[in-house]
């Protein structure tokens, strides 16, 4: 096995197509590391579930479409018995998030500039159209809102979101455009990284804007943001030792906080990394898919679906809606856990869900 490749799961348990991707990474001159989640399955270019440490190159493929995705989680103090009733908790929520293709009413006057570094004003002002009637929107696929309760009955609240159809604009212009890693000197490499990080903060304002929704929903201060973890698990970061890519992976660095998320059932994990340098000081961002959603539509009942979401409050599943979300569609969450407690991150506490939103 190439000396540059760490694993935290066993080859063949990877899906072919990923496991091409792999292959296909490491023929890169420029790559120095490669470390593979517990929770990887393909994407486009990278796996999903991949961390790449690349030489003076940064790799727009390596990060995807959905730039700055990544989560947080704020422990509200509240107790369970003290949550409203929960389907008028899911409508008040309904009513304060557009979901799924849905947009704001009103366009938002708070959303930061943006002026692609790439000169392109198309791509400036397709950008901008998109994030002023989607700022503090969900989207849709595994994106969602969650309320749970861990062991004691404090009521926790986590958001999963990015930057919606901008980032993808973004992601998409650079990734035709470079069709591999671009060093870091060159104009496309500068200007993708002077990009990416406007998606990064707009996909932050987004899940701030939602948390805040659901805070105001709850009954509680909007203070209590200041006390939220979190994190982006697609991204590029500049370090000492090379340019650091993590498609699908959550941060673990040290004593940093970290959300990884299983599927609507089983609600989340909150962790502390330990900042595992081998694995490039990442852990998995949730449970990873082993069914696509083609196969997870064909595969799994409405019945089924229902039977294992009972005293959850979750969207309806009218038209086999959601079916590509069924808890079925992932990969069972203890194996992955397991394979990264005590090794890249200590499980610090859990929310299982009473409510779930997804669009």
């Amino acid at each position: 096995m190439d000396p540059r490749l760490r694993l935290t799961l066993p080859i063949e348990e990877i899906d072919p197509t990923a496991l091409e991707q792999i292959e296909a990474a490491l023929k890169l001159p420029c790559l120095k590391l490669l470390a593979i989640m517990p929770d990887v399955h393909s994407g486009y270019d990278l796996p999903i579930g991949g961390v790449a440490l690349l030489d003076d190159h940064v790799w727009p493929g390596a990060v995807g479409y959905d730039i700055g995705c990544g989560m947080c989680h704020v422990k509200t103090g509240m107790k369970r018995s003290e949550l409203p009733d929960l389907q008028e908790l899911f409508q008040s929520l309904s009513n304060a998030v557009p979901v799924g293709f849905h947009g704001l009413k009103t366009p938002a006057t708070d959303v930061k500039p943006f002026v692609s570094a790439s000169r392109f004003a198309a791509l400036t002002d397709s950008v901008m159209c998109h994030a002023v009637k989607q700022l503090g929107t969900l989207g849709s696929g595994n994106h969602f809102i969650e309320i749970g309760v861990n062991k004691e009955d404090i009521v926790g609240v986590t958001v999963h979101s990015g930057s919606r159809r901008s980032g993808w604009l973004v992601g998409d212009f650079y990734m035709r455009l470079t069709k591999g890693p671009v060093p870091l000197s060159s104009k496309l490499g500068k200007a993708y990284l002077k990009d990416m990080k406007w998606c990064l903060q707009f996909a932050l304002d987004n899940r701030l804007k939602m948390l805040q929704a659901c805070l105001a929903a709850l009954g509680l201060p909007p203070a209590l943001q200041e006390d939220i973890i979190n994190e982006t698990h697609n991204h590029a970061i500049i370090t000492s030792k090379g340019v650091l890519h993590r498609k699908g992976a959550t941060p673990a660095q040290k004593g940093q906080l970290g959300i990884i998320p299983a599927n609507m059932r089983d609600g989340v994990w909150i962790t502390r990394g330990l900042g595992n340098e081998e694995f490039l000081c990442s852990a998995s961002h949730g449970a990873g898919r082993k069914l696509s959603r083609t196969a997870a539509k064909e595969l799994i009942s409405s019945s089924d679906v229902k039977e294992q979401m009972k005293g959850i409050v979750y969207p309806s599943l009218n038209g086999g809606a959601l079916l590509d979300e069924a808890p079925d569609a992932y990969k069972k969450i203890d194996e992955v856990i397991a394979r990264q407690d005590g090794i890249l991150v200590d499980v610090i506490d859990h929310f299982a869900p009473v409510l779930v939103m997804k669009g």
